[in-house]
């Protein structure tokens, strides 16, 4: 098994992803708000670039049947349902259908449209996702979101998590990564994971994202974001939506991954 980490959305220019495991990390915060969508039932969440292409898909879904989601700046964008805060995404979603747009995560998704399959993947759901990739086999991309274009300390760690578990796990997993070849972008991550393991709320705090929410009165979320493996459901994307990855079905879809 191959692993390769981008550290930004920005070194897939000239990747070719068909045929590519991709997994976007997007820690704080929307990797980890899709994840709780998805734990409280929420049927599908349509990732989108802009506030335009939001409001359109809306409206073209029914706007009374959909919450419209997102935020810019970290902050809610007005007229708009819900922000991008975990915590405004744990209540029962039973069948909701969501539209939304982030500054950095659903722009990753939306790159990684071409991908075999993709999975949202945080801190909240590290071993979940850890363990579907180590079943799936294949070369996993991982691509963290990032911060405005640039490197986020967070997403990188969360990275080399990932890949640490693998690397370590593998022999344990069916078609794991036993033996598997590191990327540079793997190998670093993996160096700054071995670092700063464990990942905690401290560490989160202190970087450029976590400093932002601080600012804008949105802490609280910190610590959402922080809890490892506090959820086991794996967000896969597919066909321009998100939804649950429904494992009780995967062999009877002939061995290929089925979201529900």
């Amino acid at each position: 098994m191959k692993i390769d980490v981008l550290w930004s959305p920005s070194e897939l220019e000239g990747v070719s992803v068909q045929d590519r495991v991709a997994v976007v990390i997007d820690v704080l915060r929307a990797g980890t708000t899709i994840a709780t969508a998805i734990r409280h039932g929420a049927r599908a969440i349509f990732p989108v670039a802009s506030i335009e292409e939001a409001m359109r898909l809306a409206t073209s879904l029914g706007r009374g049947e959909v919450l419209l989601c997102g935020e810019r700046q970290g902050l809610r964008v007005e007229g708009f349902d819900l922000g991008n805060s975990p915590a405004e995404f744990s209540f029962d979603l039973s069948d909701r259908t969501i539209v939304m747009t982030t500054t950095n995560g659903t722009r990753a998704l939306a790159a990684l449209s071409a991908a075999k399959v993709t999975y949202v993947a945080s801190l909240v759901n590290l071993s979940a996702v850890a363990q579907q990739l180590g079943a799936a086999g294949g070369e996993p991309l991982i691509v963290c979101a990032g911060r405005e274009g640039r490197v986020s300390a967070e997403d990188a760690l969360c990275a080399g998590l990932l890949v640490e578990r693998l690397v370590n796990e593998g022999p344990l997993i069916s078609g794991g990564a036993a033996g598997a070849q590191l990327g540079d972008g793997a190998v670093a991550a993996l160096a700054l994971a071995r670092a700063y393991s464990p990942a905690d709320v401290l560490f989160l705090r202190n970087t450029a994202a976590g400093c932002a929410l601080e600012k804008i009165g949105q802490g609280r979320d910190i610590e959402l974001c922080a809890q490892v493996d506090a959820i086991p459901e794996i967000p896969v994307f597919r066909e321009r939506q998100v939804t649950r990855l429904d494992l009780a079905t995967e062999l009877g879809s002939g061995g290929r991954q089925k979201a529900v």
